[in-house]
């Protein structure tokens, strides 16, 4: 709509308007045809600008997201943005907390990521982390102070919104909800109608896509902060795997004495599910429940340091009798006290020997082997998952397998067919990598989220998990996140240069804020999570056929792996396509509650 200097129009979660041009930094046919272009400025999946009318579809316990575009001319200075609630069925509104406005931060992208020079999306302002307004508090623009100055007449700023819809079905009925959004300046005032249709089914609190982000910075954060990260990854459906929480240990010749006091007063709320309640602030999916695993403290040295071997590392010359008498007692301990109390129990125990990460040789696949046997007769087979990670041989699995039960496989050397022998074998599978490889290998990242590659690498996880039977990993979601307010370019190795490697979150001290700074690639992940939950429920209603058939109407091939090294055409790439499969999910959910009421 067009008034006085000011025009605001509004997008799905699917892509990035850039601040320069007011066009989606997807719209590049030139890269893939399929990609969103047109006249979407007037209408697309969410938007009819004729009607003035944001339209959205959600099940409860889910988020739902759209974007406003203000594009406001030299003449206006200062404008702001509101929100506050959606009315439904007899009244009963959703707002609060549950209606979230985000103002977005740019990032100049100046060279393309380091080999994906034909997909990158290109120089440029990006919008990426996401500073939330205060609750019920509006979004401002002061445009004489602005981050950038596109032009001297034309500057282009978004909002992005968050919806969340209560899990109870007496806070949030079927039906449809309404609500204004309003862009307010010096002499004007202009207001769309959100239209959300809320399905008669929720989203389950449990997350069913496996898999996790790994992560080192955690623990050496206040539990305080590392608390809210946590926090904020409950609430995008993953959780973070972070390496070797270890309780304090005395060993004296033979006798060793653990003492788990500090370890407990860190990591209990996590382990029995209280991080995500009312005691500590928590609102969202996943309410109460404990993680779903761990990995525990055990590993070997690597190369010359030893420091990192717990609970000892192996002597020089090989195992001795005392040494696999240290190892088995403190496995026997550990056990004995992840086994003292129920909600312990409950969460999945993993080891994993990090000093022999994706290690391709004979001698390191016997240790690996040896490890696990070790681990075995301290705690018992069955009662933990023996993790591996690597793109390893069908020779080198054919070895192993015997000895894992968890295969953390990089997506360059992924293989369907021998991901499926092994899971037979009692191996579980999941991936690890970029999702696509234009050239090849060139696995110097385990992340697949940078920042100037269109946002479905982030959703496409959880459909690649959903299409392989596999979970997933990636590595790290805060990889130098001091510097990525300012600076695109984040990893750095080798001469290899990578926008937004592994950043999902961005530092809020930096900015003044208590708590981390979500990124839109940290919701495009979430996105992808909850389709995925669509994809379960589906399943478990019977339609298992139903939920592949959209998922493969999507991803046309079998992604990763050497058959796709530079098959960049792994999926469709228009962002509608998704949305519009799950919503034909929704659909067939909505039936089946029908059907059941």
């Amino acid at each position: 709509m067009k008034q006085s200097g000011i025009n605001i129009w509004a997008t799905g979660d699917g892509v990035r308007v850039s601040p320069e041009t007011g066009r989606y930094l997807e719209d590049r046919v030139d890269i893939f045809p399929d990609y969103p272009t047109g006249d979407y400025r007037s209408r697309n999946g969410v938007w009819n600008s004729a009607e003035s009318r944001v339209t959205l579809h959600a099940a409860r316990n889910e988020f739902v997201s759209f974007q406003l575009v203000v594009e406001i001319d030299g003449s206006v200075g200062r404008a702001s943005v509101q929100l506050d609630r959606l009315v439904g069925p007899d009244g009963v509104e959703i707002g609060g907390k549950d209606v979230s406005l985000f103002r977005t931060w740019y990032v100049q992208v100046q060279r393309p990521s380091h080999a994906y020079e034909e997909l990158s999306l290109g120089p440029g302002w990006y919008p990426d982390a996401l500073i939330p307004a205060a609750v019920g508090e509006p979004i401002v623009f002061d445009f004489a102070q602005t981050q950038i100055s596109i032009s001297p007449t034309r500057h282009n700023r978004t909002v992005w919104v968050d919806i969340y819809v209560p899990k109870d079905p007496s806070a949030a009925p079927a039906g449809v909800y309404r609500g204004t959004l309003s862009a307010s300046w010096a002499g004007g005032r202009q207001e769309i109608e959100v239209e959300l249709k809320v399905w008669d089914f929720a989203l389950p609190d449990e997350i069913h896509c496996r898999g996790d982000i790994y992560n080192t910075t955690l623990k050496r954060m206040d539990p305080e902060l590392e608390l809210k990260y946590y926090q904020m990854a409950r609430r995008h459906r993953w959780q973070p795997g972070v390496a070797f929480y270890r309780p304090d240990l005395t060993i004296r010749e033979s006798e060793v004495s653990i003492d788990w006091r500090s370890y407990d007063a860190r990591l209990s709320k996590y382990l029995d599910g209280t991080a995500f309640t009312e005691k500590h602030g928590y609102w969202g999916p996943g309410h109460g429940l404990p993680i779903d695993h761990i990995l525990l403290p055990f590993d070997c040295a690597k190369g010359n340091n030893r420091e990192r071997a717990w609970p000892v590392p192996m002597p020089e010359g090989g195992p001795t009798p005392e040494f696999e008498a240290i190892w088995t007692e403190v496995g026997r301990q550990v056990k004995e006290h992840f086994e003292a109390e129920p909600d312990r129990r409950r969460v999945e125990k993993i080891v994993f020997i990090d000093g022999l990460d994706e290690s391709y040789n004979e001698a390191a696949y016997e240790k690996m082997a040896y490890y696990s046997d070790l681990c075995r007769r301290a705690m018992g087979k069955g009662w933990f998952k023996f993790r591996i990670d690597g793109g390893y041989s069908w020779e080198a699995m054919d070895f192993l397998h015997p000895h894992v039960d968890l295969w953390i496989c990089t997506t360059a050397g992924f293989d369907a067919d021998k991901t499926a022998h092994f899971r037979e074998k009692g191996v579980e599978p999941w991936f690890y990598g970029q999702m696509i490889y234009p050239r090849g290998t060139h696995a110097y990242s385990g992340s697949n989220t940078y920042l100037d590659l269109d946002l479905l690498t982030c959703r496409g996880v959880g459909w690649a998990a959903w299409k392989l039977r596999a979970g997933y990993c990636q590595w790290e979601f805060d990889w130098n996140a001091d510097v990525a307010w300012t600076q695109a370019i984040n990893y750095v190795n080798r001469k290899v240069q990578v926008n937004g490697s592994a950043l999902l979150m961005y530092r809020g001290d930096i900015i003044g804020a208590s708590d981390p700074i979500p990124s839109i690639r940290l919701k495009a992940h979430r996105r992808g999570f909850q389709d995925y939950e669509y994809f379960w429920l589906l399943r478990e209603a019977g339609m298992e056929a139903e939920a592949d058939a959209l998922v493969n109407g999507v991803i046309h091939t079998t992604p990763f792996g050497q058959v796709n090294w530079g098959n960049t055409k792994i999926w469709q790439n228009h962002p509608e396509a998704w949305d519009a499969a799950r919503i034909r999910a929704g659909e067939l959910l909505q039936t089946v509650s029908q059907r059941q009421a």
